[in-house]
Formats: structure tokens, C-alpha cells, sequence
């Protein structure tokens, strides 16, 4: 219960913050609109010119596909890798870990109220604008889709936090952890569907994504095709094995890094 009451409090705090403070709001709808503005255009014209539908897919999927993607990666759960290298950096790390609450739950936490306004108001508003000028899917429509898509952003949530945090607590060993975070994160755009959706992938990329770890932290961009009506408890499953492996593998690597600030920082 404490654990639960510090989440609320942190998250109330960080989501009044951002209301107080929406320039980092207003960047964040600037960066989604330029981007993803640009690739749907692109990709409308592409649409176009092979008769409106490619590899099985029209174009209304794949933009709503490109829009999950990107509104979920501007939750920007993976600032985590970078907020555990800082504590790391300065010193800071030493102070949590002395303090009666887990550090990777708090720095979790923290991460996730920096983000939640702006992925609730601008993923609501992009909805919104994106059903009103190109319309859903019939993929969407279906009774299926609002609970799979609550627990898919539950799971790529839990994984993708998983990710992150471990790439950031190598930053006990190695310090500056951020080559580490562009590999990882060029691997989670790519694998993902940030550019080119998944359904557009060759079969062994498409394979690569659907078992990867970096693939399967978005699977949030895969909940608007056809097939998810079938695949969606595989993909799930997916999600789990690596939320259970790689979860134990922080668990593992957090507990080293506690033991080396303990030999090396007293």
C-alpha cells in the first residue's frame, strides 16, 4: 500500500506540473505532427500510386499502425535509461538506495508521471484528428479492440520499462550508457514499425520483430491489422516471456549494482 500510495503522489505531482508547465507538451505535439504528418503523407502517395492497397494492408491501417507507434513512443518511457545514468553520474544513487523504497520502482514512477499527461492528451487528440479526417478501421470497430488495447499498453509498458532500466543500470559499470541507449533504441524504432510498419516487412524481418524484445515492446502498432483478432493472445504470450526473462535478469543486475555501490561506495 505504500508502495502505491508513493505512485499516486508522484504521478498527481508530475501530471500538476505539466499543467502549470505545457511548453514541454506543446514541443512534444510539434515533434509527433512534423513526423508523423510527414510519413503519412508519404506513404498516402505511395498508397496511391499501387492501387491503395500494399502487401494486403490499405493505407488507413498502416497510419493508424504509424499512430499507436508514435503515441506510444512519445510516452518517452525509455528517459528512464538516461535518468538511472545521471544518478549514476552524480552520485545520487547512493542516496536513494539508503532510503526505505525501492529505487527502480521510484525512478519507474517518476518516469511514467513525467510522461502521462502528455501521452494521454495528445494520443486523445491525435485520435480524435486522425479518425475524423482519414476514419477507423474495421479492425477497430470490433468488441475485441478496447480490451486487448488496454492490456497491450499495460504489457509494452511493463517491457519496455524493463528495456530501458537495464540498459540504464549498466551505467554502474560503463558510466555513460548512452551508445548502449541509440543501439537499443535504433533497434525498438526499426523492429517496432516507427518508419516502415510491420506489415510491410519481409518475412524474416517480420519474424525478427515478432520475437525480439525490441519488437514485441511494440506491439502496440500491430493492434490494427486484421490479424490481431487471431495473433493477439500469441503476441501477448510473446510479451510475457521476455517481460518474465528479462525481468529477472534486472532483478539479477540491480542486485550487482547494489553490491558494487556497497564494496565501492560504503
Amino acid at each position: 500500500m505504500k508502495g502505491i500510495r508513493l505512485a499516486f503522489k508522484i504521478i498527481n505531482t508530475l501530471t500538476k506540473d505539466s499543467f502549470h508547465y505545457p511548453n514541454r507538451l506543446y514541443a512534444n505535439m510539434l515533434i509527433l505532427v512534423s513526423r508523423l504528418g510527414v510519413l503519412l503523407a508519404l506513404y498516402w502517395y505511395v498508397f496511391k500510386l499501387n492501387g491503395g492497397i500494399i502487401n494486403g494492408v490499405t493505407f488507413i491501417v498502416v497510419a493508424w499502425s504509424m499512430f499507436f507507434y508514435f503515441s506510444f513512443s512519445n510516452f518517452n518511457l525509455r528517459r528512464i535509461s538516461r535518468l538511472i545514468m545521471e544518478d549514476v553520474q552524480s552520485g545520487n544513487v547512493e542516496v536513494f538506495l539508503c532510503k526505505p523504497i525501492s529505487y527502480l520502482s521510484y525512478k519507474i514512477w517518476w518516469t511514467f508521471g513525467l510522461g502521462f499527461y502528455n501521452f494521454i492528451f495528445i494520443g486523445f487528440l491525435g485520435f480524435i484528428i486522425l479518425a475524423l479526417v482519414i476514419s477507423v478501421p474495421a479492425s477497430m470497430t470490433i468488441g475485441l479492440f478496447i480490451p486487448t488495447l488496454i492490456l497491450e499498453l499495460i504489457l509494452a509498458t511493463i517491457l519496455t520499462f524493463i528495456i530501458y532500466s537495464i540498459v540504464g543500470l549498466l551505467a554502474f559499470w560503463i558510466e555513460d550508457v548512452n551508445p548502449v541507449f541509440w543501439i537499443n533504441d535504433k533497434f525498438v524504432m526499426i523492429l517496432g514499425g516507427s518508419y516502415l510498419p510491420v506489415a510491410l516487412f519481409p518475412d524474416y524481418l517480420y519474424k525478427i520483430a515478432i520475437y525480439s524484445p525490441f519488437g514485441a515492446s511494440m506491439f502496440v502498432s500491430h493492434i490494427v491489422y486484421d490479424s490481431w483478432k487471431v495473433d493477439w493472445l500469441k503476441l501477448m504470450g510473446i510479451q510475457i516471456f521476455w517481460i518474465i526473462t528479462l525481468g529477472i535478469f534486472l532483478i539479477w543486475l540491480f542486485k550487482k549494482a547494489r553490491g558494487k555501490v556497497s564494496v565501492n561506495g560504503g
